[in-house]
């Protein structure tokens, strides 16, 4: 535990086994666990104290860095309810060095705090996952996405051309045109999908729902959604009262120069974090924080070795903003 905390309790069970030839019940394993975890790191109760002297720390030793905590009263005692953590290295290399894209979605927590932890991603010059900010909200209302988007607003600032990719979830729709009022608001298309075959079946939305998402131009675009409205009128009418975002290529701006029509980048992240999603908050927010720096200071080996000019997405942008100049 000592050593890896997110272990799991079915494979404390198998290196108990492996290592004593003890067969042990998973319940006495999972008690022991927790006798284990309390020893190492405190109980629940303390770990949310220790989210405010992490943020303090934060904060002294990364200024800049918007770390916000949010809580209830509730018997005169403070609950936590929410926290947002955007550090000012992972800030600033979002707005010179990653394309204005991002990618906004949450995941269960495993552990006792069955909350959410919500992200926000971007896509650096390499296609590479980029976290920009991360927080734990106790569940996806609207009231919550529109605290985390303020928070992040507040973070980022105004950005031009910035595209925001999300699932269907009508909190998080919300809470982008509710404080990012204006933003190309992308819709993730394997969402959409998933929707759209509990109502509609058959060979023709197969073979042209996903060529359409997919498709450059809008003569394909317009080409594959007159299959399926041949096919079945009611489709084409779902689609535009329950999924009005963007979720095609062809109606995408360039400005953003990221074509994704899946949410999978935030997926990625979620995937990245999975199997610590079971640690105490305390413990998850700096286990995110020492695995961005890892992959920081990676990277930062990567570019070390680099050779030639590269072209910063903050010079595409002023170079994209002269042609349009030229051509109006």
């Amino acid at each position: 535990m000592r050593e890896d905390p997110s272990v799991g309790t079915a494979e404390l069970v198998r290196r108990i086994k492996e290592h004593h030839k003890i067969n042990v019940n998973y319940k006495r394993v999972w008690t022991g666990q927790e006798l284990a975890r309390k020893r190492l790191f405190g109980d629940w109760d303390s770990s949310f104290d220790k989210l405010y002297r992490w943020k303090g720390e934060i904060e002294k030793r990364c200024p800049g860095s918007l770390i916000s905590i949010d809580h209830m009263t509730f018997k005169e005692k403070r609950r936590f309810t929410r926290m947002f953590v955007a550090f000012k290295p992972c800030i600033d290399g979002f707005r010179a060095g990653c394309r204005p894209y991002l990618a906004i979605d949450s995941t269960h927590l495993t552990g006792k705090y069955r909350g959410q932890l919500a992200t926000a991603c971007a896509i650096d010059g390499h296609n590479w996952l980029y976290p920009v900010a991360y927080g734990i909200i106790d569940s996806e209302t609207s009231e919550n996405w529109i605290w985390f988007m303020e928070k992040l607003r507040l973070a980022i600032g105004n950005m031009d051309d910035l595209a925001i990719c999300t699932d269907a979830g009508k909190g998080i729709d919300f809470a982008v045109e509710e404080v990012f009022e204006g933003v190309e608001h992308r819709e993730c298309m394997r969402h959409l999908v998933t929707n759209f075959k509990l109502k509609f079946h058959g060979k023709v939305f197969d073979e042209h729902l996903w060529p359409a998402a997919y498709a450059w131009t809008e003569q394909s675009h317009s080409y594959h959604m007159g299959k399926i409205e041949a096919a079945k009128p009611e489709a084409i009418l779902y689609l535009n009262q329950h999924h009005p975002r963007l979720w095609s290529r062809s109606k995408f701006s360039s400005a953003s120069k990221v074509d994704y029509v899946t949410n999978n980048l935030a997926e990625s992240f979620n995937n990245w974090i999975n199997k610590h999603k079971g640690l105490m908050l305390f413990e998850l927010m700096d286990k995110i924080r020492r695995k961005t720096m890892k992959m920081f200071q990676k990277r930062k080996k990567l570019a070390n070795k680099l050779q030639g000019q590269i072209i910063l997405p903050s010079v595409m942008r002023e170079l994209n903003a002269k042609s349009r100049e030229i051509w109006t």
